[in-house]
């Protein structure tokens, strides 16, 4: 397989999408992120109602190593100067096995229909293209994006010849209605305890190697990995990590909570955004083990329910076993992409 540099098709010079709709182009810059914050909450609203991105879902996608603002983010403006629409393109910066740059952006539902999010998708395209194409690197690559499914998001990723290649079901489970399941005792030899800022890079360590086989999963660089951590929704006290008998951290279920998003689904809940074990630890029952511990610090903590989401066609059963600590699923989202 030659480079991408050699395989890639990219525009030479790439310009800002014309106008159309109301709305001229240009880069995005930090001081956007309330006014993209804005769009992304409305376009949820619609496409998403269960669901509110944050100001830190934003601000981390801006700050993603190596991301250009200037290049790589494209905001539709109106007359007035107010954001209606806007594009990132997200190279992601670690590549062992591939190279992955993922589309993220929104138009206003009142500036929908107007041409604004097909110029804004196709510059998107363009600039992922010259991303991959300055790589002196022989990996499979994939321009991708994502979206609940059925969303005017996909179809339109589909008149670009993006195809879907993985499927994700949100699970829920509410504390309420939890029946008593029952959840095996931590094995011998191993201790369960809360996560700790000292554990953010002991944990990035643990989290690639356990989602080294994952589908799409490349490792999380440090830079990214402590943006997450430390955003403000981050709950490392309702975390829990599985730690060997020397001190390693083997298995761990890291927890988000973020108030804001809390009407949207009608109630209080937390975010379980990584569930993992780490390889040489697996066949000890560590998942559903460090899982309902926190989910017991969830409900402690006094929210209502626990989300997350999981890979349709996951190797390892993560379903089976969120299933039995009673997580039902739900909304199915979409990975589309198209290979390079």
């Amino acid at each position: 397989m030659a480079t991408l540099r050699e395989r890639t098709t990219a525009p030479a010079h790439l310009e800002l999408p014309v106008a159309t709709g109301g709305v001229t182009f240009r880069p995005a810059s930090r001081a956007d992120i309330d006014a993209v914050h804005a769009v992304a909450v409305a376009a949820a609203a619609v496409d998403a109602p269960q669901s509110r991105p944050s100001t830190a879902d934003i601000d981390r996608a801006f700050s993603t190593e190596g991301l250009d603002i200037a290049q790589d983010t494209v905001v539709g403006v109106d007359a007035d100067g107010h954001v209606q629409a806007y594009g990132i393109v997200i190279d992601i910066p670690s590549r062992v096995t591939a190279a992955q740059v993922v589309l993220a952006g929104a138009v206003h539902p009142d500036h929908r229909g107007r041409g604004i999010g097909r110029r804004v998708f196709a510059w998107q395209l363009g600039r992922a293209r010259q991303r991959l194409a300055a790589l002196d690197v022989d990996l499979p690559a994939t321009i991708e994006t994502e979206g609940p499914e059925g969303a005017e998001a996909l179809r339109l990723a589909a008149r670009f010849g993006l195809e879907p290649i993985r499927h994700w079901l949100e699970m829920e489970l509410v504390f309420d209605d939890r029946a008593d399941v029952p959840v095996p005792s931590v094995p011998d030899g191993f201790r369960l305890r809360p996560a700790t800022v000292d554990d953010i890079e002991p944990l990035r360590t643990a989290k690639n190697d356990a989602f080294r086989d994952h589908w799409g999963s490349q490792p999380m660089v440090e830079s990214d990995w402590r943006g997450f951590l430390t955003a403000p929704k981050a709950r490392l006290d309702l975390s829990r990590v599985v730690l060997d008998d020397a001190g390693a951290i083997v298995a761990f279920a890291i927890v988000e909570v973020d108030p804001s998003a809390f009407a949207a689904r009608g109630h209080s809940y937390g975010y379980v955004h990584w569930v993992g074990v780490v390889r040489a630890a697996r066949g000890r029952g560590l998942a559903p083990v460090v899982l309902d511990a926190a989910l017991q610090a969830l409900r402690e903590d006094g929210v209502a329910a626990a989300v997350l989401d999981v890979d349709s066609e996951n190797p390892s059963g993560a379903g089976r076993i969120y299933e039995q600590l009673g997580f039902v699923a739900g909304e199915v989202h979409v990975t589309v992409a198209t290979a390079i």
